[in-house]
């Protein structure tokens, strides 16, 4: 399980995403939500995106799998942070904004399309997602022994086009800021619900 992986290794994977350099991705998110609005971090690990939006005036809800970072990131924010899986989703119409940072793609290729439905169900119209996800031509398992779902730019294009759930806003892709993980190509998606 995933988040056993997580629990037994949160330390590490604290340490390396607080490392990471995310404010040009919230320059541009901040951009399409309204100020004060409501969003939902989902799949939050160390907190890192929820304190952030916080402390600008937003709204936050966070959610994780992982006990380990569940315990960190409630007491980093001083949030409740939900124990809840992507696949778990069920709220309507609540959020202006959902972030997910590095956390969908521990959703099976096999269970994405149903997700996306949740995360659109959950946006208010026109609501705003941040997604990221390893920029690899296939689903693959890290050194962690993590398995992975992976998109770039055209597979991602091609997955959410028969979805007809949201328009794409912006596509970028960036080599990791991580110390360490140069090597490694994100995508970075913006969307916007379509109705």
């Amino acid at each position: 399980m995933i988040e056993a992986i997580y629990d037994t290794n949160a330390r590490e994977f604290i340490e390396s995403w607080l490392s990471a350099d995310m404010h040009d991705q919230y320059k541009v998110f901040e951009t399409l939500v309204p100020q004060g609005g409501k969003i939902l971090d989902g799949g939050c690990g160390s907190g890192r995106d929820s304190l952030y939006f916080l402390q600008k005036g937003y709204t936050v809800d966070a959610f994780d799998p992982s006990d380990e970072m569940i315990k960190y990131a409630s007491e980093f924010t001083g949030l409740k942070v939900k124990k809840q899986k992507w696949e778990d989703l069920d709220a309507k119409d609540a959020y202006d904004a959902i972030w997910a940072s590095a956390s969908l793609y521990h959703v099976s290729r096999g269970d994405m399309a149903s997700v996306f439905e949740k995360i659109a169900a959950a946006l208010k119209s026109k609501g705003i997602l941040f997604a990221s996800f390893r920029d690899e031509d296939k689903d693959f398992v890290d050194s962690e022994g993590r398995a992975l779902t992976s998109f770039n730019k055209d597979t991602f294009t091609s997955f959410l086009s028969p979805l007809d759930l949201f328009d794409i806003v912006a596509m970028t892709e960036r080599k990791d800021s991580r110390k360490n993980k140069q090597d490694e190509i994100w995508l970075f998606a913006l969307l916007r619900k379509k109705n």
